[in-house]
């Protein structure tokens, strides 16, 4: 097992970053053994990185234990009672407290489920240990950068969290199902062929789907449309109609009450905000 250091820091992030951001309250890590604890209660949500050994998760009193083993993630929430600790031979522990409502954003990718607390992990998280280094050089420190430092290090950590769930390398590039469902989003298909597209059945591509995305099948093919669309609007002088069609709509009408929901404006709006040729045309006059 690896030696780490001990350390625990800890902080009060400023209102800006609590309420915009994911806030940083503090981190630490340990190796070891240290007696398991039970009954504790949070004011924030918080993450344990076990990336060795194995131990037990407990929540309520009476509730059966939870196997931890790594790479594991366990998941705590504000006011929710709960204990972990280590088997007798010990484990490296790697912690972090955290607030801020664009955690939602994570919690659509699965993570954080309250249902599940304890995460098994494919592998081990990437570049856990640079992560780690750079919270505990944040919250050394006071003030404004540091804050911002720390709410990065931890919305990194929670992105490569998401990684790790998957063995294979789609961290960086689609995997191909996806890609394919991206490349045929404008051809008028139903779910059923969509999912013959790819080879799979309908309920397996919209679980896969919804854990790659936290989309639905339906609002995945939704999102590349709209995102075509943009960039028809921003980069042509085709008339909407035609934008619509290209990208999968037969009802120009429906495609702009589509287009403004998801946008929050309309595509003649978007396209006078976006389109470079004209503002050129504009400051020419």
């Amino acid at each position: 097992m690896d030696i780490i250091e001990p350390w625990s820091l800890y902080a009060t992030p400023r209102n800006a970053v609590r309420q915009f951001l994911i806030a940083c309250h503090g981190a630490g890590e340990q190796a070891g053994f240290s007696p398991p604890f039970r009954q504790r209660k949070l004011p924030t949500r918080a993450l344990v990185y076990v990336s060795e050994g194995s131990g037990t998760y407990t929540s309520a009193p009476g509730a059966p234990s939870v196997p931890i083993q790594a790479p594991a993630v366990v998941w705590l929430f504000p006011g929710v009672e709960h204990g972990y600790g280590p088997d007798r031979e010990g484990w490296n522990e790697h912690w972090i407290l955290f607030a801020g409502e664009s955690f939602a954003a994570f919690e659509e990718l699965g993570v954080g489920n309250r249902t599940h607390p304890v995460l098994s992990l494919e592998r081990p998280i990437d570049g856990a240990d640079l992560l780690f280094a750079k919270l505990r050089a944040s919250l050394a420190t006071v003030g404004a950068r540091s804050e911002l430092a720390a709410s990065l290090a931890t919305q990194r950590l929670l992105l490569a969290i998401v990684d790790a769930v998957d063995a294979s390398d789609e961290a960086t590039d689609l995997p191909p199902y996806l890609n394919q469902l991206a490349q045929d989003a404008a051809r008028r298909l139903d779910v059923a062929d969509r999912a013959r597209q790819v080879g799979m059945s309908v309920g397996v591509l919209s679980a896969r789907v919804k854990a790659a995305t936290g989309r639905t099948l339906g609002d995945f093919v939704i999102e590349v449309r709209i995102a075509k669309a943009q960039a028809l609007l921003a980069e042509t002088g085709l008339d909407i109609g035609v934008i619509a069609e290209r990208v999968g709509y037969d009802d120009p009408a429906y495609f702009s009450r589509l287009f403004t929901r998801r946008v929050g404006v309309a595509p003649t709006v978007f396209r006078l905000q976006q389109a470079r040729s004209i503002h050129t045309e504009l400051d020419k006059l």
